[in-house]
């Protein structure tokens, strides 16, 4: 039998004392979440009202379920916004470009059923990056809807040195070397309609920081999923809704 190949740990940040705890209580949470999308095979539904001024297109990160999102989906539909999921992204393996495309189907939808209302991506982790490739590529053809904007919530636009910790094909993609990143990385057009909220402490995307010409706020909550369920991201999720939709108000 064929051993696996040893972890190359050149460039990967190393594991603090102030991280362990969260690394327990985010994995914690995470394992939850992950028993509840296996027992959970319902339909996601569609929460908030149909003539909600904001719909929001909720994309998950990697290895994630539609049910990752839907604690911080219900606190949005209080703050007034309807919420659609994507549950055609299953765990969301795929690589971001294949994603893409089954994310534009959601947004033509909902623009299809509610042509006056503002569509807004909110992902989180890799779901960041699928919206901000879905916000430049459609930018290309103004005559497809357009989101009004993205809120990323813990993505790794700049990859994850701890990316190589991990052997699956799904994480490829977030080596700060990878292809796709540095292309998406060099597409600016979007970023001044992408808002980004970052977690104090992020196990899996050490030294995480708001890309310039994006805005972007730092949360008191520790965790790269955690915070999915915290009244604090939720309230700094509204906030960059509310700044987005301001803005498209103001150029009409």
């Amino acid at each position: 039998m064929r051993l696996p190949a040893p972890i190359d740990l050149t460039g990967v940040d190393p594991i603090e004392p102030s991280e362990v705890m969260v690394w327990a209580r985010d994995y914690a949470f995470a394992a939850r979440m992950h028993l509840r999308s296996q027992l959970d095979r319902r339909p996601p539904p569609r929460l908030g009202m149909p003539g909600a001024r904001v719909h929001v297109v909720a994309i998950p990160g990697v290895v994630e379920r539609w049910h990752f999102m839907e604690p911080l989906a219900r606190r949005l539909v209080h703050a007034g916004c309807a919420v659609h999921f994507v549950p055609e992204l299953g765990r969301n393996l795929a690589p971001v470009l294949d994603s893409v495309p089954i994310v534009a189907a959601v947004v033509d939808r909902i623009a299809a059923e509610h042509p006056h209302a503002a569509i807004v991506l909110v992902g989180h982790s890799k779901g960041g990056l699928i919206g901000k490739r879905l916000l430049v590529d459609r930018a290309l053809d103004d005559t497809l809807p357009q989101p009004v904007g993205l809120v990323a919530l813990a993505t790794p636009f700049a990859g994850s040195s701890r990316a190589k910790l991990l052997r699956g094909e799904y994480v490829r993609e977030f080596d700060p070397s990878n292809a796709m990143l540095a292309a998406l990385a060099a597409e600016r057009s979007a970023d001044a309609r992408i808002r980004v909220v970052l977690p104090q402490i992020d196990p899996h995307v050490p030294k995480n920081r708001v890309p310039e010409g994006m805005r972007g706020v730092r949360l008191e909550a520790a965790g790269h999923f955690r915070p999915l369920a915290t009244p604090e991201a939720a309230r700094a999720v509204v906030a960059a809704i509310d700044e987005l939709t301001d803005a498209r108000s103001g150029a009409l």
